[in-house]
């Protein structure tokens, strides 16, 4: 077994790779197979031992998510019957191949990603040269954050729908969110830096998309009806909120904030505020920046300041401060020498319950 330089693989996705990235590469097929028991202890089993035995894992931890990269030249049959909770979410450019989980068999494409989902066993049958991107969550983390949304105690393990259809629903989004994570991993700016706002945001954002918008066995108390909440748990969300902007933030934790479900949170803050918990939080920093860019630091720039606040699209991040600014950032930062400027809006003033 050796380490291997990163290359350019998978069409682009894990192009270029920090520091964090591993890349491990076996050549034969029993190296292949110690290299994959290894990583990941499953049942394992050939299905073409003329073929050369190559198999390639890419991987890098994040805050809460380690996102990896397989490909594989032999055909195989694996089999897992886990003895604990495990949730790992795959996609792939092309291909496809077989997945029995539980009692319900399914086929994978670009359109349908298997979940690996519980306490279900399963078994997988594929073709040769076959490839997938996995998305491992950790158990505790997807718990907590349902135990925020709900605002109660998890006492069953959570059982996911294992095949998600990628095409439509919260589906569609889970999806491009993957491939917006997968893609800002491996560009320079945040690769060195795993731990950034904007990465942990956007894996805080997977996880309750996930939670919130897929199927499974609690599905249904996510989406019933909300109560009514008192003005000081709105209050206490708002404060929240400002005092902590350079957090990453989810729906699911701020509603453990204010003591409330997350639907509730959410209706109040669209009666009262007319937007989105999260969509508050996207303002709020943008208050942020603009502070910033009006009373600069001698190293402040546009993008570090973006960066800074968790805007990791610079395009998006500009297009929404000109409409919110009637400015662009540099032309802040630019006068902010010669005038006075102060942040308007909701971090100076906040509206009246």
């Amino acid at each position: 077994m050796k380490y291997a330089e990163p290359e350019v693989r998978s069409g682009g996705f894990f192009k270029t790779f920090g520091p964090g990235c591993e890349e491990i590469v076996a050549n034969s097929l029993d190296e292949a197979l110690s290299v994959l028991r290894r990583y990941f202890p499953q049942k394992y089993t050939i299905l073409d031992r003329n073929r050369r035995g190559t198999v390639r894992l890419r991987y890098v931890k994040l805050k809460s998510l380690t996102l990896g990269y397989g490909s594989f030249s032999p055909a195989m049959e694996i089999e897992s019957s886990p003895d604990k909770p495990f949730y790992s979410l795959y996609f792939r450019r092309y291909g496809s191949a077989e997945y029995t989980v539980g009692k319900r068999t399914f086929t994978t494409s670009p359109m349908i990603g298997p979940f690996l989902p519980g306490m279900q066993p399963v078994r997988v049958i594929t073709g040769p040269n076959w490839h997938t991107f996995a998305t491992k969550l950790p158990p505790e983390v997807i718990t907590l954050e349902l135990s925020r949304l709900l605002d109660r105690d998890i006492m069953r393990p959570i059982e996911f729908n294992p095949a998600v259809d990628y095409t439509r629903g919260a589906g569609r989004h889970v999806r491009q969110l993957l491939g917006r994570l997968y893609e800002e991993c491996r560009t320079d700016e945040t690769a060195s830096s795993p731990f950034s706002l904007g990465l942990q945001q956007m894996e805080d954002s997977l996880i309750s998309l996930i939670l919130e918008g897929l199927d499974h066995n609690y599905a249904k108390f996510i989406n019933g009806p909300s109560r009514e909440i008192a003005p000081w748990q709105l209050r206490a969300v708002e404060d929240c909120i400002l005092e902590s902007a350079d957090q990453p933030h989810t729906l699911g934790k701020l509603a453990a904030v204010g003591g409330v479900s997350a639907r509730s949170l959410q209706s109040m803050f669209l009666r009262r505020r007319g937007c989105s918990p999260m969509e508050f939080l996207r303002r709020v920093r943008l208050e942020r920046v603009y502070a910033e860019l009006s009373y600069p630091a001698h190293e402040t720039t546009v993008t570090a300041a973006a960066l800074k606040w968790g805007f990791l699209h610079l395009s998006r991040f500009a297009a929404s401060y000109h409409k919110k600014f009637g400015e662009k950032p540099s032309e802040t930062l630019r006068r902010s020498s010669t005038r006075t400027l102060s942040a308007p809006g909701i971090v100076k003033e906040m509206a009246q319950l």
